[in-house]
């Protein structure tokens, strides 16, 4: 009899189909930017050529902001919002600089057109950029 009984319970379960439900994960635009990338600087204003490294990161506390950490070579961490494969750098002051910009990522290469103010200089000093950065 046990057998009988083990025997139905094991065919009952055979003939069952089994779901399985996956939870989507949601998209996050930030996540194309995020990671550290080697930027080659081109200053329209003296005309030269800077490199440096900067780091990308979420914000923890807003869903389109990032934080872009050594902005400019100079130690600044500046946030920007990411609409996309663009980032819109909001006019913000940081350090004694004021900075505003745009920017957009094409695979592994970011792209940023700012401009980078020195309150300290007088007159005050505005340098003209445009920056690629590689991830690696």
């Amino acid at each position: 009899m046990k057998k009988v009984i083990l025997f139905s319970v094991l065919a009952f379960l055979a003939s069952c189909d089994i779901y399985l439900i996956e939870e989507p994960v949601p998209w996050d635009d930030r996540d194309m930017f995020i990671g550290d990338y080697r930027v080659e600087e081109y200053s329209q204003t003296t005309d030269r050529v800077f490199v440096y490294d900067i780091t990308v990161e979420k914000a923890w506390n807003r869903d389109k902001e990032i934080r872009i950490r050594n902005f400019y070579g100079v130690g600044l961490d500046v946030y920007g919002l990411v609409n996309g494969e663009r980032l819109t750098i909001p006019l913000q002051e940081v350090d004694g600089y004021e900075i505003e910009g745009t920017g957009k990522v094409r695979g592994e290469k970011l792209e940023l057109t700012f401009v980078a103010r020195d309150l300290y200089e007088r007159p005050v000093f505005a340098d003209f950029v445009d920056a690629e950065g590689w991830l690696y």
